[in-house]
């Protein structure tokens, strides 16, 4: 398997050294004969933001080129969006119900604030793991 994914896309925007990916993500089953049947086929279209120097001298609005990133980069942020929050929502139960013995309705309460918290630290480190999660064009 590669360790590479790539989406090909339309530049959107060129600004500076940002440029601005327009993708079509369509699922995995959108190739299938019986997709017009069939409600589960869909696709959406995504905005990817790439930075890279000289972009505006490199690429032009409506230029078709494959914007790239890494296998790992999908699985960090599966680990970050889906990971951590499972793993925080079963360590604080059993802590709040074995271990504290709060009531139902506490622990609930508390465990929606944990989420929060966590969810806006993601937020508030977005320049950060902006840097972690880079794609770029080839």
């Amino acid at each position: 398997m590669s360790e590479k994914i790539e989406h090909q896309g339309v530049v959107a925007s060129v600004e500076g050294s940002h440029v601005r990916v327009n993708i079509l993500q369509v699922s995995a089953c959108s190739s299938c004969q019986a997709r017009a049947l069939c409600s589960s086929s869909e696709s959406t279209e995504k905005i990817i933001d790439v930075y890279e120097h000289d972009a505006s001298q490199k690429y032009r609005v409506g230029q078709r080129v494959n914007v790239c990133g890494t296998l790992s980069m999908g699985k960090q942020a599966i680990h970050l969006a889906f990971g951590i929050p499972l793993l925080l929502t079963i360590v604080w139960m059993l802590v709040a119900v074995v271990w504290l013995r709060l009531n139902d309705l506490v622990s609930v309460g508390v465990l929606i604030l944990l989420q929060a918290v966590y969810f806006y630290t993601l937020y508030n480190n977005k320049s950060r793991l902006a840097r972690r999660f880079a794609f770029w064009i080839e």
